[in-house]
């Protein structure tokens, strides 16, 4: 695959209308993601071939730091294509950005070893149609980003919540047949002005590879839960692993109000490099990891576990109180 591949370059104006002015705070939020996820990734063998973005912060996700942007560059990207950069060549990473979306360049469908998308989206929705509406546009390109994906290779997407628990298994149950669900972090919300903010999910799926039965979480169903006196539902998968739950949340006024998240960013980093980590121990455990990669325990031994991040600047091979308690 030729990682310059490119229809007509789009101009800085319609990146703009296309992804958005930018929010500095999602891009830190998708910097602090990026810099504690490729440990992991190298952990489970994707260390080299093809890496794609897509959204106004996979570039942050890619491990490439927010300073390195260029000078006068459009707050967002399309989509790029790049080489996986080697453990000291994040900040060194060329990224080659595309004249449209990847899934509308056949060229690559089928071809990135990771795929990194971060999902627009700004609120919580205020009706079940537009809830529902939500979780179909998150499934949709949770699904494209597996289509993307190399069979065995990995995707890891921002989504909003909804797209997890929705009531409606439909789009997760189509995913469930052709990808495993690695890992999924729920982020706690930014503090607003305006109100709770809105958390957002960290979803890793793997595609499965031809012929391999399913081997990842459960997640196409939803859990009751208790919370304090009431019965709230959440994503079977969070239900079975709340401490993947960075963040508490509070049941609303009234009896059927939606739960408010708590902007509780306490030791935040911190916390998500310890879930990465349980992540990338269970991926290899499960078998969860980039084709050709070999891992024989000896007896008796846990799976290992990803080393700790080193500093994102160093980070392109050229050409627990405060969790969710259930």
């Amino acid at each position: 695959m030729n990682p310059t591949t490119t229809t007509r370059t789009l101009t800085p104006a319609e990146l703009r209308r296309a992804m958005g002015a930018g929010d500095p705070a999602a891009l830190a939020d998708a910097w602090q993601v990026g810099r504690h996820l490729w440990p992991v990734l190298r952990a489970l063998g994707y260390d080299s071939g093809y890496l794609g973005g897509r959204g106004a912060n996979s570039d942050a996700l890619s491990g490439r730091a927010p300073h390195l942007r260029r000078a006068g560059a459009p707050p967002g990207y399309l989509a790029f294509v790049a080489m996986i950069p080697d453990a000291s060549g994040h900040d060194r990473i060329r990224l080659h950005h595309q004249g449209a979306d990847l899934p509308r360049l056949p060229v690559h469908r089928g071809q990135l070893d990771v795929v990194l998308q971060d999902v627009p989206f700004k609120q919580t929705p205020s009706t079940p149609q537009r809830a529902r509406a939500l979780a179909d546009y998150g499934t949709k390109v949770l699904t494209e980003g597996v289509v993307l994906s190399a069979r065995g290779g990995i995707s890891v997407s921002l989504v909003h919540p909804q797209v997890l628990d929705s009531p409606d298994p439909t789009g997760r149950k189509n995913l469930a047949r052709q990808a495993d669900l690695v890992g999924a972090l729920r982020v706690p919300p930014r503090p607003s002005p305006g109100g709770p903010g809105v958390p957002f999910d960290v979803v890793l799926l793997r595609r499965r590879p031809s012929g391999s039965r399913s081997a990842g979480h459960a997640f196409t169903d939803i859990s009751a839960i208790e919370l304090g006196e009431r019965l709230v539902t959440i994503n079977e998968y969070f239900s079975a692993h709340p401490e993947h739950v960075l963040s508490r949340v509070l049941p609303g006024s009234g009896s059927s109000a939606p739960l408010v998240p708590v902007a509780d960013r306490t030791r935040l980093g911190e916390r998500m490099q310890e879930a990465f980590t349980r992540i990338g121990g269970a991926a290899t455990q499960l078998g969860l990891t980039a084709p050709g990669f070999l891992h024989t325990p000896a007896p008796d031994q846990p799976p290992p576990t990803p080393s700790a991040p080193g500093p994102i600047d160093r980070v392109e091979r050229p050409g627990g109180s405060d969790n969710l308690h259930l």
